[in-house]
This record gives C-alpha cells, structure tokens and sequence, in this order.
C-alpha cells in the first residue's frame, strides 16, 4: 500500500479484468492500513471499483464476520453485474 491509500496499479488491473470481462464492478480486499474502503465509478465506462479494508488485528470471530460482511456485499452486487459480450 502507499502511504495516501490504495496502489493505482491494482484498481488499473482491476478495471482491466472488468473490461476483459464485460463486468460493471469489481471488488479489491486488502489489510487495513492506510487507505479506507472506497469506491471508484470509472469515467466513460461506468464501471465501479471497490476497496474494502479487512482489519487483521482482531479476533478470528472478528475477522469472520468482517469477511462474511464483505462477502455479502460481494454477492449482492454479483446478482445484478451485467455481463456484454
């Protein structure tokens, strides 16, 4: 990660996976640090990417839930992606 937040490289690989894909969103799951969960709507394609941040300094119970939270999400937004072919 980079001091200010999430590397650039990754949301650019991640928007290159959605074009390739036809997806309309696309989700990168990091360690908290730095950088806080954002969304990113790409100009032109509208494509959204988003970060979330997993803090790993809890409790596995914790930890758990925070990943099945994320999961939820992941999954709710995966019913309505369009796919193109």
């Amino acid at each position: 990660e980079k001091p200010s937040g999430y590397p650039n490289a990754d949301l650019y690989q991640l928007l290159a996976y959605c074009t390739a894909l036809g997806l309309d969103e696309g989700h990168l799951v990091y360690a908290k640090g730095a950088g806080v969960p954002a969304v990113h709507v790409v100009c032109q394609s509208g494509v959204r990417l988003i970060a979330h941040a997993v803090d790993l300094d809890q409790p596995p119970d914790h930890l758990d839930k925070q990943m099945i939270s994320i999961a939820g999400v992941i999954a709710s937004g995966a019913e309505s992606v369009t796919r193109t072919p």
